[in-house]
């Protein structure tokens, strides 16, 4: 009988311990910076802990003029950037808390994932 209730508590505080919200991972940790010319004037725009697996846009139009450059992942997760708005056309992964990319890599849109547990 005691090993059955030794085993019933050992079982639910597992099955506790499993159920803990996951929220906290599902963000990358940093930020996500770049720049952007808005009309002649150049201002910086970043990304505050973005969540992961999420296509986010960086620009607002579709014109070829329309893309971010300089872009710093500074998060601890890997960025895959890409050159058309909805994470589509070429892709380009940066790794997390890399330097500032040449300002030839035009981007319009990124995703972030995780760096798989070792």
């Amino acid at each position: 009988m005691r090993l059955r209730r030794a085993l019933l508590t050992l079982a639910s505080a597992l099955t506790l311990a499993l159920s803990v919200s996951t929220s906290a991972y599902a963000e990358a940790a940093g930020n996500f910076s770049y720049y952007k010319d808005d009309g002649g004037v150049l201002t910086q725009g970043k990304l505050d802990d973005p969540s992961l697996n999420e296509c986010v846009d960086v620009v607002d139009g579709e014109a070829d003029q329309d893309y971010v450059y300089g872009v710093q992942n500074s998060t601890d997760a890997y960025a895959d950037v890409y050159e058309r708005l909805g994470c589509a056309g070429t892709e380009t992964t940066l790794a997390p808390l890399s330097g500032r990319q040449p300002d030839t890599l035009h981007v319009r849109s990124v995703r972030f994932r995780p760096v798989p547990a070792e």
